[in-house]
């Protein structure tokens, strides 16, 4: 597993960022502290926001990512991300080039809490734009038939363009291990929950009507011996918990794995 030198180097480099102006932008998707060795991976995760203003309906985002388990502890990932924003007659653009990496500190159940680290840098194409990088934990607690993460991060902004503070991201995620429901050697399903909050700049939180805060229930599937890897999904509805937010969108992540 992760030395502790390698802990270290990456909770400095975290740190050391806090320095560092800038903003968020919604991202739908839950990391656990899990890296496999060896495994390849093609991903897709995707929203949509619906909702009775027009001005607020509209909002997509997707993603088409490659990844890749470097050693038992280090994940990296290479991430294309297309952009609508919501309200008529906007267009959808390929608006970054993100890179993506998790690093494992603990072996599942070896101590009271799993844990991990996500750092990621996303390269914009719009001239004029900031960089964004995100950092922080990556957290996961097992008890009485249920799975719990939580990530707790930080995004900024980066480069000459780059405004405002640091700005605290969180998403919490509950699986219920304990419903899970196999068919046959072939196909496995359990039902969930998440929730996705940007309560605003460190330090200067906006008002809870203004934040951005969604949640909703979830499934999870996966799907076995498809050629040589397994499909891994899960999607649902995320409800707005403010009126700053669209009323439902719907998320959407898909994994195709292979294990070389």
């Amino acid at each position: 597993m992760m030395n502790a030198r390698a802990l270290i180097t990456a909770a400095g480099f975290f740190f050391g960022l806090l320095a560092w102006p800038g903003k968020a932008g919604a991202d739908f998707k839950i990391w656990t502290p899990d890296v496999n060795v060896g495994e390849l991976a093609i991903e897709n995760v995707g929203d949509v926001g619906f909702d009775p203003n027009a001005s607020k309906s509209g909002e997509q985002s997707y993603t088409a990512e490659v990844e890749y388990g470097l050693t038992s502890w280090w994940q990296t990932e290479l991430e294309l991300e297309f952009n609508r924003a919501p309200g008529p007659g906007q267009a959808t653009d390929f608006s970054q080039i993100t890179s993506e990496n998790l690093f494992q500190f603990t072996e599942r159940g070896e101590y009271w809490l799993d844990a991990g680290f996500f750092a990621e840098y996303g390269q914009v194409l719009r001239k004029g734009n900031p960089n964004e990088t995100t950092l922080g934990p990556v957290l996961r607690k097992d008890i009485w038939g249920t799975s719990n993460s939580v990530n707790l991060f930080l995004e900024k902004d980066l480069g000459p363009n780059a405004s405002g503070r640091p700005v605290f991201l969180y998403a919490w995620e509950t699986r219920v291990d304990a419903w899970v429901m196999r068919f046959g050697r072939r196909f496995a399903v359990e039902p969930g929950l998440q929730i996705y909050g940007q309560p605003g700049p460190l330090g200067r939180f906006a008002k809870w009507s203004e934040q951005d805060e969604r949640a909703g229930p979830q499934l999870y599937g996966k799907i076995f011996n498809i050629g040589p890897g397994t499909l891994e999904w899960n999607g649902g509805v995320l409800f707005g918990l403010t009126p700053a937010v669209p009323r439902t969108t719907v998320r959407w992540q898909a994994e195709y794995e292979i294990h070389l």
